[in-house]
This record gives structure tokens, sequence and C-alpha cells, in this order.
């Protein structure tokens, strides 16, 4: 004998199938969907993180760039007083001069009031350490002593006449620019004009020992002026253990109208002033700034005090001394003071540093930043933090969104599944009844015989089937009634 499907496996087929392709469909959107969103969050946390870091290292060379700026602001000042300095002293021995002689002064008598003349205004000033004046120059030759000393000036007379005029720029500069500590006129011949008038040639066994003389023409740096022509140079920083100072001796040689080389004029500027601008720098929570040499040498680092200037032999301290245990290379040291702006990384005890550097412009400083790289970076961490806590909530709206897909869909299916199958199950009990009666041979009830309105009277394929199955009832009753 023949089976039969269980009731209702048409309805629950419609609803599997319809179920099946929703699951699938909605599934493969939602794969795709987190897909995309890995990809682009790796993707936008790589570049954001690139960004940043980028970002970073360009805030760090813009505040070298400001504080070069400071430098050479400072420095370019220093080197125009320098140039006007120049013009001056040679104006004064050009023919043509109308100058007025000052009154002059040897410069031992400045320490030494009690032993010759010496100007109204000398005083002990606390900073240098000894006596100065603000009026008036001093000035010394190898030679000269407290007793031979005014053959000496009148020899050089028409040479101090004349030079006597440059105090009043040097009160001007001085004015204007205190951080000049000393201003001087080197002559070819060792004739030293000092300002601000002080002592210069030493004691009496000094100045009676040649060897202990002091004698400007041979010093490296005064040959280095005099060798710079009419461009004003900067010479390598120095440390003066007398005053406990750094100094940076800024000048040039100058000429007589015949174009002969009479001596260097310079003027030695304290970097206090700019040290201390370069470290009151503050740069996250452990950065600092420094100023460097074209050379490698520090002029300012925070870890450097005024008693390491005095352990180098006259040089100074190079910067891969004082950035203790760390790996900067030859080539990266060249790379720094190589005249362009950039960054670069270094190991400093077991921590990676990066280091911005530009150069100031003037004088071949280099102005540099250092900040431990895990600082600076610091923000990378929460950013990519947050990226990755919008793409998990981006996944979790994906995964509710597909979930409450599939929900809507079976939901969706029991109701398409209802619209189609509620009719057929209709028809399909209504013929059961009737097929049942003809088997029993019973009368069939007047409501078998008819098919519910509601379906005859659609427009579909359901009404269609209705109304070719309510034809079908017809034929049915007309038969029994011929009976």
């Amino acid at each position: 004998m023949a089976t039969t499907k269980k009731k209702g496996s048409f309805r629950r087929n419609v609803i599997v199938t319809f179920l099946t392709i929703a699951v699938i469909s909605m599934t493969v959107t939602g794969l795709i969907s987190l897909a995309f969103v890995d990809l682009t969050g790796g993707y936008t946390t790589d570049q954001s993180s690139n960004a940043l870091q980028e970002q970073i290292e360009r805030n760090m060379g813009q505040t070298a760039e400001s504080n070069s700026l400071v430098v050479r602001q400072k420095l370019e000042s220093a080197e125009g007083m320098v140039n006007a300095m120049a013009e001056e002293v040679e104006a004064l021995f050009d023919s043509d001069s109308t100058y007025f002689p000052r009154e002059v002064y040897y410069d031992y008598f400045f320490q030494n009031t009690a032993e010759g003349p010496y100007p109204a205004d000398v005083h002990y000033e606390e900073e240098y350490g000894i006596n100065v004046s603000w009026n008036y120059s001093s000035w010394y030759i190898p030679g000269s002593n407290s007793t031979n000393y005014e053959a000496y000036e009148a020899v050089e007379s028409a040479k101090l006449e004349r030079v006597s005029n440059m105090d009043y720029i040097f009160q001007y500069i001085h004015s204007q620019m205190p951080e000049f500590r000393w201003l001087y006129v080197g002559f070819e011949n060792d004739l030293w004009i000092n300002y601000p008038g002080s002592i210069v040639g030493g004691s009496t066994s000094e100045r009676n020992n040649p060897a202990l003389q002091f004698k400007a023409s041979e010093e490296g740096w005064y040959q280095e002026l005099r060798a710079a022509g009419r461009d004003t140079i900067f010479v390598e920083p120095y440390y003066d253990p007398i005053d406990g100072v750094l100094l940076i001796s800024i000048g040039r040689a100058f000429y007589n109208e015949s174009g002969q080389v009479m001596g260097i004029i310079a003027g030695d500027i304290t970097v206090d002033d700019i040290r201390n601008k370069i470290l009151d720098v503050e740069i996250l929570e452990t950065g600092y700034a420094a100023l460097i040499t074209s050379g490698g040498g520090i002029v300012a680092h925070p870890n450097v005090e005024d008693r390491h200037y005095g352990l180098y032999d006259d040089q100074l301290p190079p910067l891969e001394d004082f950035e203790v245990n760390s790996d900067l290379s030859p080539a990266q040291i060249a790379q720094i003071t190589s005249g362009n702006t950039g960054t670069t990384t270094f190991q400093k005890d077991g921590e990676e540093y990066i280091l911005a550097y530009t150069p100031v412009g003037v004088g071949g400083y280099i102005c540099i930043i250092i900040v431990p790289r895990e600082e600076a970076l610091a923000a990378i961490p929460a950013l990519e933090a947050r990226i990755q806590n919008a793409d998990l909530q981006a996944t979790t709206f994906i995964i509710a969104v597909t979930v409450g897909g599939i929900l809507v869909a079976g939901a969706v299916a029991v109701v398409v599944s209802n619209q189609i199958t509620r009719p057929l199950q209709y028809l399909m009990d209504l013929a059961n009844r009737n097929v049942s009666a003809m088997i029993k041979q019973e009368r069939l009830d007047t409501t078998d015989l008819q098919v519910d309105r509601v379906y005859t009277g659609k427009d579909d394929e359901i009404g269609e089937l209705a109304r070719a199955f309510q034809g079908m009832l017809d034929t049915i009753r007309e038969e029994e009634s011929e009976e």
C-alpha cells in the first residue's frame, strides 16, 4: 500500500528552503563584512600609527627649528655688532678720519690701582672677579710693564689715539647686548685693546717672562679670524677657566685703506643665555634639547655642567660622551652635523631614543631634540586600542545584524509558507473528505461541496486552483442530484 508523507512536510520544506537561502546569504554577507572590517581596521591602525609617529617626529623637528631660530637671532645680532665694530675701526684708521684722542690707560693699573693711573669708574665687578671700567678700554703689549709702559705708549700713540674712540661703540654694544663679555682689538704687533677695561697681561713676573707673555697673534683663534679676512666667523666655543664661563668668539680681520691687514676685531659672548633657553625647553616628560657644534662638541646639554668643560683640554665635550652608553655611530654623528634637518634613532641604556636635529644657520651650530621613543609614541597604543574597540563594535553590530536577519528571515519564511500552504492544505482536506465519503458511499455534506470564497475570490494561482476545484465539486453535486 502506498504511503503518503506526513502532513505539513511541504510547508516545512518551504520554510527550510527559505531559511537555508537566507542563512547562506546572510552568513556570506556577514563574513565578507567581518573580513572587510578586520582588513580596514588593521590598515587604519597601521596608517594612523605611522601618521602619528610622523607627526611626532615633525613636532620634534619644529621644536628644534624653534630653538635654532632663538639661537640664530642671538648670534646674528652679535655678528651684526661685530661687523659694525669692524667698519668703525677701519674708518678710524682712514686718513680722512676726524677723530679726537681720548685718554688711554695701561691694563696693569686697573687691578693695581695704587701703582699708576686708572679710570675714575674702575671698580670690582663680581661677575668678572676683577676690577673693570665700563667707560674706558685698557691696552697691553708684550714686553711692557708698570715701569716701562710709557715708552711703549709713546711708540704706539698713533694707534692708541685712534683706537681709543672705539670705547664709544664698545659702550653702546654692551648696553644693547650684555651677553658680550669681552670686546677687543688685536693688532698684528700684538698691541691689545680690551673692553671692559681690565688687566690683561697678568702679573709683573708674567710680563717680564717672554715665555709667559700674552701674544694674541700666536693664538689659534687669532690666526683663524685673520685667515677669514673680511668674513665674520664664529670660533669654536671655549671654556674660560679663570672666569668659569663658556664663551663664543665672533670676529674678523680689519684692514687699512691700502688693503693691508692691521689685526682682528672681535667679541666674546657668553652662552649662558643661549644655554638657558635651550635647557629650559620642556619636551614631553623626559625629553630635552641640546646645542652642539658642527664638530659634535656640546655647547648646551642638560647633563653637561661647567666643570665638564675643563676636562677636555680646551676642547668641547663630545656628544657621544654624554649620551651615556649610546650607540650613536660616526655615521649618525656625521648625519646630525651635516647641515641638514632630519631625525634618527639610537639606543641608550637599553632604551630607544628619537633624535631630531636642525642647523642654526649661523656659526655651524646644530639644535637637537632627544626624546625616548616609548614616551614619544605613548599615544599610539591608546589610538590602536580605540581603533580596535571601534572594530569590535562594528563586528558585534555585523553579527547582531546577521543573526537578526536570519531570525527575521525565519519569521518571513513562516508567514510566506503559511500563505502558500494553507490554501493547499484546505483544498487537500476538502478533497480527502469527499474521497472518503465516496468510498463509504455516504452522501456528501453540502459544506464539503463548496470551496471557501476566500480562496475562489483570489486572482492568483491559488484562486485559479480553488475555482477549478470548485468546478470539480459542482460536477460531483450534479451527479448526486441525478441519482
